[in-house]
Parts: structure tokens; sequence; C-alpha cells
């Protein structure tokens, strides 16, 4: 019987994550739709730097950094072993919490990894956008652009992303049947 109020802990959180998600990759669209009306207005020509090709290193380098710290943070939080450690930790530093009690911490410290992994994902469209104001080129705006979105849609909470979850949670509790 508890593990309906985990599950409903959870689906709470991915109601209220999701919204924070949508409003995340709205502003990764909108700050790269203003910058592509402004390429495709003006018929921005590269801006001569001495430095650019370092410039057009230092951008590469910074997303690759980001891409690869993000493909990283996906694997090591976002799977199922994760979850399970995670419970138990949370359980063992405090044993007097009911499953659903446990769900909400679990969804807290969920919320943090997630939002990180966003925060990334804008970030590396991020990196694009402001390469493309400071040197006018548009191919890495293009390019960032693209993985950042796809980062971004690849890491949307989905339901089945915590689905087992509550079965987790139930497992901790003993075969009484009962919570504490």
């Amino acid at each position: 019987m508890q593990s309906q109020d985990s599950f409903k802990v959870i689906q709470k959180f991915l109601r209220r994550i999701r919204f924070f998600w949508q409003n995340i990759f709205l502003i990764g669209v909108l700050i790269f739709a203003v910058t592509f009306y402004h390429q495709l207005q003006t018929h921005t020509v590269l801006k001569p730097i001495p430095y650019l090709m370092i410039l057009n290193w230092i951008s590469f380098i910074v997303a690759m950094t980001l891409a690869i710290y993000i493909f990283i943070l996906k694997r090591k939080y976002f799977n199922f072993r994760f979850y399970n450690t995670i419970l138990k930790g949370l359980l063992a530093q405090s044993t007097d919490l009911t499953e659903s009690q446990l769900a909400r911490q679990f969804t807290r410290q969920m919320e943090k990894k997630m939002k990180l992994v966003w925060w990334l994902a804008l970030a590396l469209i991020l990196v694009g956008v402001i390469y493309y104001w400071v040197s006018f080129d548009d191919r890495n705006l293009h390019v960032y652009f693209v993985v950042g979105l796809y980062s971004l849609a690849i890491n949307y909470p989905r339901r089945d992303l915590l689905n087992k979850v509550p079965y987790l949670i139930e497992e901790l509790y003993p075969e009484t049947g009962e919570s504490k």
C-alpha cells in the first residue's frame, strides 16, 4: 500500500521538474532563435580577429568538455544501481523515514542532479551563441545548438526513468508490509 504513496511522490516530482525542464529548453531555443534571426537578417561577415583560430579551439574544447561531462553525469546518476545506492544511503542516515519521506528525499537529490545536466546543456548552447557574437562565425552556433538541444531532449524527465524507484523503496522495508 505504501508504494502507492511513493509512486505519487515520484509522479508529482516529475510533473514539477518537467516544468523546469521546459523553461530551460525554451530559454535555449529562444537565445538561439534571436541569434539565428540576427544572423539571417544582417548577413554578417566573419570579423577579422587575429585570435579567431584560438577562440575557435577554446570554444570547441569547452563544448567538448561540457558534452563529455553531461555524458558522464548521465551514465553515473541516471541508472538503477545509483538509485538503489542513494536510497540505501538515505535510509541509513535516517532509519525512521516512511516510504513517502524517503521518496521525497530521493527526489530532492535527483532534482539537483537533473538540473545540473540541463544547465550544462544550456551552457553548451550558450558557448555557440557567445562564439557567434564575438566572431560572427555561425558554424559553431548551429553545431553547439544541435548538440545542446539533443542533450536536453535525451535527458527529458521521463516517467520510465524513475518508474522502479517506488519498488526499490518498498524492497528496503521489512516484509511485514508495514512501514514506519
